[in-house]
């Protein structure tokens, strides 16, 4: 009983952290935040970040690690059937997961500092359409997947970036279709 209410605590204070943190990436560059910026937004002694963290980059690599396993699980659990149109739910996916944490994704996608976040969601997408093509028994030059990989990655990546930068001016379905429109004869030409 009384680890639970411990790890309830912990959690708190380190939501009330992540909170403070987002607040502030949104009103100042990154690499200007301190951990003192920090626990005088969330209204914690300095002692108590340091508890958890050895820096603030310590607490931004935590939150970019755990939105990209929900990320990574949320792609995970689309299912996946041969000789269907796959692609259309799993960019569909996508864009949800992004209109429901936008507020976090604008601040990591955004951030001018570092591309760190963008490179680990890239590389669950790069993953993920790994191991469609093997369920689907696709193979395709391994140069050129690498190749038509990173332009689908870097391309999608960006467009969600500047849906984001707009404060996402299409709806989600408007922007899956514009995005389909574009990637899908990408994806004719890697599962050839």
């Amino acid at each position: 009983m009384k680890e639970e209410k411990i790890d309830r605590r912990i959690k708190r204070t380190k939501a009330m952290m992540r909170e403070a943190l987002m607040d502030l990436m949104d009103e100042m560059p990154f690499g200007k935040i301190t951990a003192k910026d920090i626990t005088n937004r969330a209204d914690l002694n300095r002692a108590t970040f340091y508890l958890h963290y050895n820096n603030v980059y310590e607490l931004l690599d935590e939150l970019e690690n755990e939105i990209a396993a929900g990320f990574s699980r949320m792609l995970e659990q689309i299912e996946i059937k041969r000789g269907a149109e796959w692609e259309y739910p799993v960019v569909g996916q996508i864009y949800n997961y992004i209109v429901d944490n936008q507020r976090l994704c604008r601040c990591l996608l955004l951030n001018p500092r570092s591309d760190r976040f963008a490179r680990k969601l890239t590389e669950i997408m790069k993953r993920r359409g790994m191991q469609v093509k093997e369920e689907m028994g696709k193979e395709c030059d391994p140069m050129r997947e690498e190749y038509i990989h990173q332009f689908i990655a870097c391309g999608a990546m960006g467009m969600v970036k500047q849906w984001l930068l707009e404060g996402l001016p299409m709806s989600k379905k408007e922007m899956t279709d514009f995005t389909m429109l574009i990637i899908r004869p990408i994806f004719d030409i890697l599962l050839i």
